[in-house]
């Protein structure tokens, strides 16, 4: 049996290890969206299985008692969440509240930041008045705006951007459209965009910079300084790009585990479906009950000509359903698609259902609305496992013919399954990277080995401007001296030539 001096030991390098190992981070997802919510949870998640004690800013708090985890609730009203310019809207009201959960953490240093990506770059913020480094998530695939962030654009000759996804290889058509609207971005980025965001940044979090004794740094730098860019994205759901090595691939890490027990009416009731069932759900914003009657309607009666069972989240009570059509509210999603007998996912597109249904193989048919919802749409249509019909109020014989396709050809079924095998053969699991990264940026305060150096050259440099001129003088300079030598030849053989002929005269 060990001595009691030893037992002490022990304990005290045990300790030890976990004081070096657990560190405060701060979390912020202030965006009034379940989804964004989702997101950020799964980031706090995993961060407290990593033994973190984390400080969390959502819209969404769930108030549970849980070890190492504080909520603040940044208040969202109806008139957020439905407004039309929702990204300004959902960002600009969060001001406030910021300031107020910041000041409630001011007693307490934070050793790490990470925000939810959401074009709301101010929020370098956090991170610049503690100071300490900043990691942000991003729940899209890979966008201009962060390529500028991380100083690692790409060539819009060769690789489309999101609005388009465009096929790979693009045509001439496609590579001029899709560089004249990256072109436009960046341009509204460099000439409104960010002095819109320097605006806000300097709003709010310049009174708390003096409050906490910090020279708050201009807005240029606080947003180039990203230690790490986490994306919601994998080479099974996005084009294949190069990016430094600080950008990181973390699609999937929202996912349970494993999938969670199903409430006993919704097992019973997909254990009976011997056939097989159907999904349908419009993600956690838009609402199917908003749906025009006359659609509703018309789907009804495609959907009552299935063999097989259909689930529809549906956010009202409906009556006159046909027997194979069962409603709820709302449907645990995740468990859900795992079931073996389902047979196809009626999408909005959404990133996090489009990453749900390749984790678990489910060919797709997509209703995209708006934001990049028709990009991933379009992604898993040319991938092979889905089928996107753009919604109208008019699109019921679109979807049924759609339906007839995906459930008739068993190459879409196929094709997701493999891509599932893709996207999970992974050397260790998203939540793990995503806390091997926090731990990375703190431990090297920020990551500084990761990033590119690109921002050490200007702009014409980067483009090899300077190198284009160089050369063209040069060619320019030789051109000259060979049209010199030319103009020198001929002027001696004309000399000579007139030579000649006074010489012949003369004799």
């Amino acid at each position: 049996m060990p001595s009691p001096p030893l037992l002490l030991l022990a304990c005290c390098l045990l300790l030890g290890c976990s004081a070096v190992s657990c560190y405060r981070v701060l979390a912020v997802f202030p965006v009034a969206s379940r989804s964004h919510a989702t997101l950020g949870r799964g980031v706090v998640d995993a961060l407290l299985a990593d033994g973190h004690e984390v400080t969390f800013i959502t819209p969404y708090p769930e108030n549970k008692n849980v070890k190492n985890l504080k909520e603040i609730n940044v208040i969202v009203t109806q008139k957020v969440i439905k407004a039309i310019n929702m990204m300004d809207e959902a960002n600009r009201h969060g001001g406030p509240d910021f300031m107020k959960a910041m000041s409630l953490n001011v007693s307490r240093a934070m050793m790490v930041v990470v925000t939810d990506w959401f074009f709301n770059e101010y929020l370098a913020g956090f991170a610049a008045t503690l100071p300490v480094p900043w990691l942000l998530l991003n729940g899209m695939v890979y966008h201009p705006y962060l390529e500028q962030l991380v100083d690692a654009p790409h060539s819009p000759a060769i690789l489309p951007m999101m609005a388009n996804d465009y096929p790979v290889p693009m045509s001439f058509i496609e590579r001029v459209k899709n560089t004249f609207i990256v072109g436009m971005m960046l341009g509204t980025y460099a000439f409104k965009d960010k002095y819109e965001f320097a605006e806000v940044y300097e709003e709010l979090f310049a009174p708390l910079a003096t409050s906490r004794g910090v020279q708050l740094r201009s807005f240029d730098e606080a947003s180039a300084d990203v230690a790490v860019v986490l994306l919601n994205s994998h080479p099974a759901l996005a084009h294949v790009q190069s990016v430094p090595p600080n950008v990181i691939d973390v699609a999937g890490y929202h996912l349970d585990e494993s999938p969670k027990p199903l409430p006993q009416d919704l097992q019973t009731l997909l254990d009976n479906s011997k056939q097989g069932f159907v999904y349908f759900s419009m993600g956690s914003v838009l609402k199917s009950a908003n749906f025009p009657a006359h659609t509703r309607q018309a789907l009804l009666k495609v959907f009552e000509k299935l063999p097989y069972t259909v689930l529809w989240k549906f956010e009202e009570a409906m009556d006159g359903l046909p027997k194979n059509v069962h409603v709820r509210a709302w449907m645990p999603q995740q468990s859900i698609l795992a079931p073996p007998n389902i047979k196809l996912f009626i999408t909005h597109g959404g990133m996090l259902s489009s990453v749900e249904a390749i984790h678990y193989g489910v060919p797709l048919l997509a209703i995209p609305m708006f934001g990049d919802q028709p990009s991933n749409a379009q992604r898993a249509a040319r991938r092979g496992y889905a089928i996107s019909v753009p919604f109208s109020p008019d699109m019921t014989p679109q979807v049924e013919d759609a339906l007839g396709k995906l459930l008739s050809d068993d190459t879409y079924y196929k094709t997701a399954k493999s891509l599932s095998a893709v996207f999970r053969a992974r050397p260790t699991t998203p939540r793990k990277l995503i806390a091997h990264y926090v731990k990375l940026a703190i431990e090297s305060k920020g990551a500084h080995h990761l990033r590119t150096k690109t921002h050490l050259y200007p702009w014409y440099q980067r483009l090899l401007l300077d190198q284009l001129l160089v050369l063209l003088l040069i060619i320019l300079f030789v051109i000259r001296m060979i049209e010199k030598l030319f103009i020198k030849l001929f002027l001696s053989a004309a000399s000579k030539k007139d030579a000649g002929k006074k010489k012949v005269k003369k004799n």
